[in-house]
């Protein structure tokens, strides 16, 4: 009986010792990003103790932290501070602190990423603004000062549209971090333009269209580089914009392959007869028809659309 007494008052009595030590068992992170001024205890570990205090102040560079030094940091810091001494247990591998105190500006972005585009292209994108022109969508970007900036890029040539590209920290020759920066690229094209209001059906004069050069982050739309006069507008345009390829398109009164009533006259007599173009035509030309009876091949010219008239010869 006295032995059991003994072991609870032992259990009892060493209870704050074991919650104590759990207590003061801190767990150092692998990476944290600190910026100007006061580093506290809390930021880079698990520390949630109502004592924080400030371990690093005014960080300029990536400070490497390991355990042990940690420890023997934070006790000290702990007599010092409270009169009494503590034992502390920092748990974890190396952590590193990343200081975020210079700013690259929007400007700095582009020409740095240009730079890095430029080197690992494929083929040379002489000036930007020949061939293509990126945009950072961000106005500026906190980087992490005593490391070397890369930016990752795995292709071979540009296209256009938005896209992510990381950017990669290095210190001591090992990657810390990355960040993805959004950026716009476009590529610069060439199209025909509208100068004016074009309504649906009109066939294109030298008036209506004039070819220009623009820079355009889509990548998917075709636009015509052809001359398209004597085209088609499938469907009405405002003044200036740009022609794709499939909005004209050479059309005729009459198209191949279309059937045709073929009209022609005996004496005072009428005819009517159904036939198929064999080639296209527009009004006053003339073209190939076949007999859809007889199948013959008949000429004839085009009167208006779906019709055509067989003249005496």
């Amino acid at each position: 009986m006295k032995l059991w007494v003994s072991i609870l008052f032992s259990l009892v009595i060493g209870l704050p010792i074991f919650a104590n030590q759990d207590d003061n068992r801190l767990y150092l992170k692998p990476k944290t990003i600190v910026g100007v001024g006061e580093v506290r205890l809390s930021e880079f570990t698990n520390w949630k103790g109502n004592w924080n205090p400030i371990v690093f102040q005014n960080v300029k560079a990536p400070i490497i932290i390991k355990p042990d030094d940690l420890t023997r940091h934070i006790t000290t810091l702990y007599t010092k501070e409270m009169g009494t001494s503590e034992s502390f247990i920092v748990m974890g591998k190396e952590g590193i602190l990343l200081p975020k105190t210079s700013i690259l500006s929007k400007k700095d972005l582009e020409v740095s990423l240009w730079k890095d585009l430029s080197a690992s292209s494929g083929h040379t994108l002489g000036e930007m603004g020949d061939t293509f022109r990126i945009s950072s969508e961000k106005e500026s970007l906190p980087i992490i000062s005593g490391t070397s900036t890369v930016w990752r890029y795995s292709g071979r040539s540009l296209h256009a549209g938005k896209r992510l590209f990381p950017l990669d920290f290095y210190y001591e020759g090992k990657l810390v971090h990355s960040e993805s920066v959004p950026f716009l690229i476009e590529e610069k094209k060439k199209a025909y333009f509208t100068k004016r209001e074009i309504p649906s059906k009109t066939v294109l004069t030298d008036d209506d269209v004039e070819l220009r050069y623009f820079f355009s982050a889509d990548s998917l739309r075709e636009y015509t580089e052809e001359n398209p006069v004597g085209k088609t507008a499938l469907n009405g345009f405002l003044p200036d914009t740009a022609i794709e390829k499939k909005q004209v398109r050479t059309l005729h009164t009459i198209e191949r392959g279309q059937e045709v009533e073929l009209v022609y006259t005996i004496g005072n007599l009428l005819l009517k007869i159904k036939t198929r173009a064999l080639n296209s035509g527009n009004r006053g030309e003339e073209i190939s028809l076949l007999n859809l009876t007889s199948q013959k091949i008949i000429k004839a010219r085009v009167q208006n659309e779906g019709i055509c008239l067989l003249e005496e010869r």
